[in-house]
């Protein structure tokens, strides 16, 4: 039976339903979130059918509890998704009715979505949903598509609801709204695909809707299209500028941002950091990988030096291996070096593996690493987590594994369901989790959590480390944290 029709018949009373999202949590982010635009959109149909019939039902469960929330979210994404108005009205209304805070992207689309009179209120409004588009794209989304997508949303329903009789009204908005983007607090919101649909002709307004709903799920679709995938098991940078600079520092965390630091302040922009999108982006070019250790750097060794420090360090004394899932430039393992190069412990990493969908992070990546240690074999995976298969790994029964997912499992773009299935059937022994994320919002948040329980109901799981703290409130710093560290036997009597 296909999930939704699982969903559809579990949602006949409000205990039923709730039973459901707390068994399938992960599976309904997946499905609503995580997959390919033109994978859900083949559900539209289905969707429609579900989000009002059965409202009340979901109107009924119990919004304290986060599951629940994070099942809201996903149909109300849905909706902003599929531009079905009245659906995400209904269930905007609903989230505020039970206190649930929502993302800026949301916020954005209800000042065009509901309570619109005239196309004045949309011009009215233009200054209020760039600036919540604006918060949206620098600190929440883990990529630029939704964001711009909401934005092209926006101008359609203008064009939409007023062309045909308000034509002069429908150019007048459009001219604003481009005085508004041009502007600096706004400009990185005008990329080319917003310039190329405000550049559309107007002298056919359906013919305009659906060339632009073509452009969205374009736009929409990239969100999980990489570099295409060097299938080497050895990448790593050499002869580079950046090579010659770091061979003449120690291996030392603090060196190496100094470093990035020093060659960010010759070419720093706003353009570059921008990009970088709050640090979640693939990174595809060189300014792009000291922008970020310019810019999170010391955020991300706190981060990590926090997550690592409370397990207990005869865990890390046998030999073992290390898995550094969308490793990026390989922070996370150095962290793990570093530490247990400061101890008092006889530890042996025979093999450190790396994955990342960048293969210019994942080259400088090894060579960072290939800095602290010699020894090590090194092996890089140049795919993105849903490329990944059981033959990636070439992995012996019952082994000793540090897995390490640095800034990684709050992002929706790969499925989780997929991710823990890999580590499952393929990391047989003793398992060591290290989970370090920001906190972005609860629903980020309630993801974490979810691959942290997909574990919890093995006999050896043990939490080691569970730590939640928002901006403000972890003492001596300006940076928020989510950590999750754990650890479980996995064997063939526990899947």
């Amino acid at each position: 039976m296909s999930f939704l029709n699982r969903l559809y018949d579990a949602s006949n009373s409000p205990k039923n339903l709730k039973d459901f999202i707390q068994n399938n949590s992960i599976e309904i982010y997946d499905f609503f979130i995580s997959q390919k635009n033109s994978s859900v959109a083949s559900y539209r149909d289905e969707i429609e059918k579900y989000i009002l019939p059965k409202y009340f039902i979901y109107s009924q469960l119990d919004y304290t509890d986060n599951k629940n929330q994070t099942f809201l979210f996903c149909l109300l994404d849905i909706s902003q998704r599929f531009g079905l108005a009245i659906e995400f009205e209904q269930i905007y209304n609903l989230a505020k009715l039970n206190n649930i805070s929502l993302n800026s992207r949301f916020k954005a689309t209800s000042k065009f979505l509901t309570c619109i009179n005239s196309i004045n209120d949309y011009e009215n409004r233009i200054n209020e949903i760039l600036t919540n588009l604006s918060i949206s794209f620098l600190e929440e989304e883990d990529n630029e598509q939704k964001t711009i997508s909401t934005l092209i949303h926006f101008y359609t329903e203008v064009f939409y609801n007023f062309g045909q009789q308000n034509i002069q009204g429908v150019i007048e908005f459009r001219r604003k709204l481009l005085e508004e983007l041009k502007k600096d607090e706004f400009k990185f919101l005008y990329t080319q695909s917003v310039d190329e649909v405000l550049s559309y002709s107007l002298h056919n307004i359906d013919e305009l809707y659906q060339v632009v709903h073509t452009k969205l799920d374009e736009i929409l679709e990239r969100a999980s299209q990489y570099l295409s995938f060097n299938i080497e098991p050895h990448l790593i940078e050499v002869d580079s500028h950046y090579a010659e600079l770091l061979s003449g520092i120690s291996a030392n965390f603090k060196e190496i941002q100094k470093l990035c630091a020093d060659l960010y302040s010759v070419v720093a922009s706003n353009e570059i950091f921008w990009s970088l999108q709050r640090g979640v982006k693939v990174l595809t070019e060189q300014n792009q990988l000291i922008a970020y250790l310019n810019s999170y750097g010391k955020m991300h060794q706190a981060k990590m030096m926090s997550a690592i420090s409370p397990i207990n360090l005869n865990d890390l004394q046998e030999d073992f291996e290390v898995y550094d899932w969308g490793c990026g430039q390989g922070l996370a393992s150095i962290c793990l070096l570093e530490y247990l190069n400061t101890q008092n412990t006889n530890y042996s990493i025979d093999k450190i593996t790396l994955i990342e969908p960048s293969e210019i992070a994942l080259k400088r990546a090894s060579l960072h690493l290939r800095k602290f240690t010699t020894d090590t074999q090194i092996i890089t995976i140049n795919k993105d987590l849903d490329s990944l298969e059981d033959n990636d790994f070439e992995i012996g029964n019952n082994r000793k594994y540090v897995h390490l997912f640095s800034n990684i499992l709050d992002i929706d773009l790969f499925s989780m369901t997929n991710l823990i299935d890999i580590i499952k059937l393929n990391f047989k022994g003793e398992n060591i989790f290290i989970c370090v994320s920001p906190f972005v919002d609860s629903f980020k948040t309630d993801r974490i959590n979810g691959f942290v329980q997909s574990f919890s109901n093995n006999p050896s799981f043990k939490l080691i480390s569970n730590i939640s703290e928002r901006k403000g409130e972890w003492t001596g710093t300006t940076w928020s944290r989510v950590i999750r560290v754990f650890k479980c036997n996995i064997n063939d009597n526990y899947l």
